[in-house]
């Protein structure tokens, strides 16, 4: 009876040791300065245009100049009342440039009824356009549009595709 109880108190006690080496679950990558749920950020630039980012949550790397969201949502409001509302799965915004890429599902819907869909897509805020090398689909009450190689210049509302066009006119 004594050794059994020393093995189940050797048993005991080192399962306890074995448990206490293990290190935690590590939930947030060491670089990231701060982590939040249910994100709102709005984004005021020099020349009057206003970004505002919803996503279900977001990571900020200061060093980095850079912001990660997840399943995010995206309205860019242009001073003379257009808009382009995004959606994606995530997206990544260079805090220094207000340059923003995002990827997965990604779906634009302008104000004036123009949807485009891809994967993935970038907004230079210093070029005021939005591009993408990937396939595209661009579609509108008046005609659908698939390509590759999209540039959407924001000022002239100017739309540009090149390699693999195919368009039909409603």
């Amino acid at each position: 009876l004594l050794a059994i109880a020393l093995v189940a108190a050797g048993i005991y006690w080192g399962g306890q040791r074995a448990e206490e080496k293990q290190p935690g679950l590590k939930i947030i990558d060491d670089k990231v300065d701060l982590f939040i749920k249910d994100v709102h950020y709005t984004e005021v630039g020099d020349s009057g245009n206003r970004l505002e980012i919803n996503a279900d949550s977001a990571t900020f790397l200061k060093k980095e100049n850079q912001a990660r969201f997840d399943r995010v949502r995206m309205k860019l409001i242009l001073p003379d009342g257009k808009t382009y509302a995004l959606t994606a799965d995530r997206g990544h915004l260079r805090t220094d440039l207000k340059d923003v890429e995002i990827e997965g599902n990604v779906v634009i819907l302008s104000n004036r009824g123009d949807r485009f869909t891809t994967n993935r897509l970038k907004y230079s805020d210093g070029e005021k356009k939005i591009f993408t090398e990937d396939p595209v689909t661009l579609s509108n009450p008046r005609f659908e549009m698939k390509g590759k190689n999209m540039v959407l210049l924001l000022k002239s509302e100017h739309v540009t595709m090149t390699g693999g066009i195919r368009a039909q006119i409603h």
